[in-house]
């Protein structure tokens, strides 16, 4: 299959180093483009900005950089809900869901507008239109409408009515209200302290989307898009006639050299009209939202599921984004250093299924490496063979286990060729071990095969049958519970230990041996709840994760926080766990278990075995190897994490990126800490030279575990001693007194702990 790359625009080597080179402590959102769910786009001087759901993208016009904005880089918030442009002074309105605003003036300068966001008041503050008068921003809102004076964009006024408006826009003189059910009217220039100081319009449309034409006409949009002409009486009262122009609702209006574009989502179409706004012909686009700028040479922008483009040149730019809008499990391949993400589907965090979906990322680029012929009920987390990096399994929702080869499913495993049960749900929860077996439970549905396991030969192969399967007995595996399940197989320590449980109500956690190789009734046991070193009793409502360390030693995620063992004693008559303490250090000498009562949803190791925990409702925490000291703590207050809710979480064997999946989206954070090596042969340091502007942490990686490091000057005198974290240090560029150096090159000798093999390892220039 011809992988789709959601980046078209040639990646030059400077764009290269500088993805690779995000400095400790920076964070990335990797948002979704999702072409059917595109929203607006809009044509500026020099950009052509697209929404596509609540992710905003724009394309340089000049250079063709199409780029994804969010809060990381230059907006104030999450989930816009629109965007509106202002063609006399070329600024874009960002409205978001909670009633933020930014402004992208044409400079690309970001005005943030948070005073409704902030506002204290028990009416709602939703925005639901944006229009644009002389020097002017109306905002219809939820408690009445506010005025935006743009010079300096500051609100201007604001009029609390009580009653919710569906668009306020000036026409001409006067001043245009619609809410669900009237329609008002009064002169622009007066202040309306009140409601009642308008005059409600007895022949109009309500529930109206008003956008000005001229100073007498302007779009009505409701169920369907009138042109409504503004008649004066002579008692001074207006008649409102309205002339259907499109049989659909049209979201905002976009002017052109010669007219307007209407977008009409409900029937897939854009529309062009004349200057007057009528004589309404539908373009060459099916499904795609459109944009003309009033000033350009009549080219018009679309997109859609191609992406963007301008209609009639061929030539589609995607954005370097998700192509699926609800990112959750992650598998780290490695060997190919991808990651892989897929999908939530039905479990215990969301209760329907999505699509099958498979993305990659390389650190730079994301790719859709969904196959042609996946299934459309959802899938489940990626697993691959261990000496196959290229071959991966993928349980499904109902379609059983697919077996996936360079991106092109070879095989499906489900009820007419494997013992695997076929159901309305048949998710089948997996786990590939070491020896490359693979395994599979059924705790909730398969009463007769429950536990069943495609040995490593036959795994290798794209053609098997039932009989090549074995299946296992596990009292009391099956439940008919829930498909929340987790499933770990042990790889350390020279023990081929399972570790499973369904994940439902007080459901025990499950252990069986398999060191001497497959058996149909293998060495067990199971726990209701488990006993600490303490001797304390420790039970759980509901087990979220299994994680395996780099000591062989297994972390437990539960709704009461996290304990650890060692799985080779769970079949011993006195297995203990270790509810981790966290001393206070405050002179009494006392501790408090490590994240006591707090639900943990996943846990991921790094390079140097330390512990990153997800929460559902406390953010990500990151501990020491024995987790006895919290090292960092990330949340809504500290940190650009929209929520303090993770679900998942997945550490870079090969770097120190750590990948977060949330309500919001995939975070990617640069820590600290990278993969050890077994040599000083691959060391480099970046930035490198290190410029007059650069004020933060000079970065070191490929260093051995637990090195030694010390910065020469020229002369070759010490002026500073690190130690490294993993494979990785960093330098604030001072000396051993907090004093920056002068400008000069110094030299990098690393050892290991004990002053063994040091040497000169890379040099760094620090210019001043």
């Amino acid at each position: 299959m011809a992988k789709k790359i959601f980046l078209l625009v040639f990646v030059s080597l400077m764009s290269l180093l500088a993805a690779a080179q995000n400095g400790v402590g920076d964070w990335r959102l990797h948002v979704p483009f999702v072409g059917t769910n595109v929203k607006s786009v809009v044509e500026t001087r020099l950009y052509v900005y697209y929404l596509a759901g609540d992710n905003l993208f724009r394309l340089d016009k000049e250079t063709n950089e199409n780029e994804s904005l969010s809060v990381i880089n230059d907006l104030s918030d999450m989930t816009i809900s629109q965007i509106y442009y202002n063609k006399v002074k070329d600024y874009l309105v960002v409205v978001y869901s909670n009633s933020n605003i930014d402004v992208i003036k044409s400079n690309g300068e970001v005005v943030n507008m948070p005073e409704i966001k902030d506002a204290v008041m028990t009416a709602g503050k939703k925005i639901n239109d944006v229009t644009f008068g002389p020097g002017l921003i109306y905002l219809a809102t939820d408690f009445g409408y506010a005025v935006i004076e743009d010079s300096k964009f500051v609100i201007k006024e604001s009029h609390l009515y009580g009653e919710p408006m569906v668009s306020v826009a000036q026409v001409g003189d006067y001043l245009l209200l619609s809410t669900a059910d009237k329609f008002y009217y009064g002169f622009a220039d007066e202040y309306h302290e009140l409601l009642s100081s308008f005059t409600l319009a007895t022949n109009s449309k309500v529930n109206c989307r008003i956008w000005p034409i001229d100073d007498q006409t302007f779009f009505c949009m409701t169920g369907w898009t009138f042109q409504t002409k503004i008649e004066e009486l002579d008692d001074g009262t207006l008649n409102f006639v309205p002339s259907t122009i499109i049989m659909g609702s049209s979201i905002t209006p976009q002017s052109t050299v010669n007219g307007y574009l209407l977008n009409v989502p409900g029937l897939g179409l854009c529309y062009k009209t004349g200057l007057d706004g009528g004589n309404a012909e539908p373009l060459d686009v099916e499904d795609e939202i459109c944009s003309a700028h009033p000033a350009g040479q009549g080219d018009v922008w679309a997109a859609g599921v191609q992406g963007l483009h301008i209609v009639g040149k061929g030539g589609f730019y995607l954005p370097n984004a998700l192509s699926f809008s609800t990112p959750f499990w992650m598998t780290y391949n490695k060997p190919n250093d991808l990651l892989y993400v897929t999908p939530p589907s039905a479990n215990g965090f969301f209760s329907a299924t999505t699509p099958t979906a498979v993305n990659t990322f390389d650190g730079i680029k994301w790719t859709d490496v969904t196959p042609d012929d996946a299934p459309k009920n959802g899938c489940y987390w990626v697993e691959f063979l261990p000496d196959a990096p290229d071959t991966y399994f993928l349980g499904t929702w109902r379609d059983g286990l697919l077996k996936v080869v360079n991106d092109e499913i070879v095989f499906k495993y489900d009820n007419t060729n494997s013992p695997i049960k076929k159901s309305y749900s048949m998710h089948p929860i997996t786990s590939i071990d070491r020896n490359g077996n693979v395994w599979v439970v059924q705790p909730y549905e398969n009463k007769e095969n429950y536990v069943m396991v495609l040995p490593a030969a036959k795994a290798k192969l794209n053609q098997t049958t039932a009989e090549d399967w074995m299946t296992l007995e596990i009292d009391g595996i099956y439940t008919g519970h829930s498909q929340r399940g987790r499933f770990l197989s042990t790889r350390y320590n020279n023990h081929d230990i399972k570790v499973f449980t369904d994940g439902d109500f007080e459901m025990p956690v499950f252990f069986w041996v398999t060191d001497d190789g497959l058996s149909s009734r293998p060495q067990q046991a199971s726990y209701n709840k488990l006993i600490d070193q303490d001797g304390q009793s420790f039970a759980w409502t509901n087990i979220m994760c299994f994680a395996e360390d780099l000591n062989g030693i297994v972390w437990m995620g539960c709704t009461e926080g996290v304990i650890t063992f060692n799985p080779a004693q769970a079949f011993s008559n006195d297995f203990r766990v270790n509810r981790i303490k966290v001393p206070r250090n405050d002179g009494t000498g006392m501790a408090d278990y490590l994240l006591d009562g707090i639900q943990v949803n996943d846990i991921a190791v790094d390079g140097a075995n330390r512990k990153w925990i997800a929460t559902q409702s406390s953010g990500l925490f990151l501990v020491s190897a024995d987790g006895t000291k919290i090292i960092n703590r990330f949340n809504m207050t500290n940190s650009p994490l929209s929520s303090n809710t993770v679900y998942q979480v997945c550490c870079n064997p090969n770097s120190n990126s750590v990948y977060l999946t949330t309500p919001a989206g995939l975070y990617e954070y640069f820590s600290d800490s990278s993969p050890a090596e077994p040599t000083y042969d691959n060391i480099y340091a970046y930035p490198n030279p290190v410029r007059p502007d650069f004020m933060s942490d000079v970065t070191i990686m490929g260093l051995m575990d637990n090195s030694l490091i010390k910065i020469a000057d020229a002369s070759g005198f010490v002026i500073r001693q690190l130690k490294s974290t993993g494979g990785m240090a960093t330098w604030n560029c001072c000396d051993q007194n907090g004093e920056r150096v002068k400008t000069g090159v110094y030299m990098v000798l690393c050892s290991q702990a004990n002053g063994s093999g040091e040497a000169v390892v890379t040099k760094i220039a620090v210019i001043r």
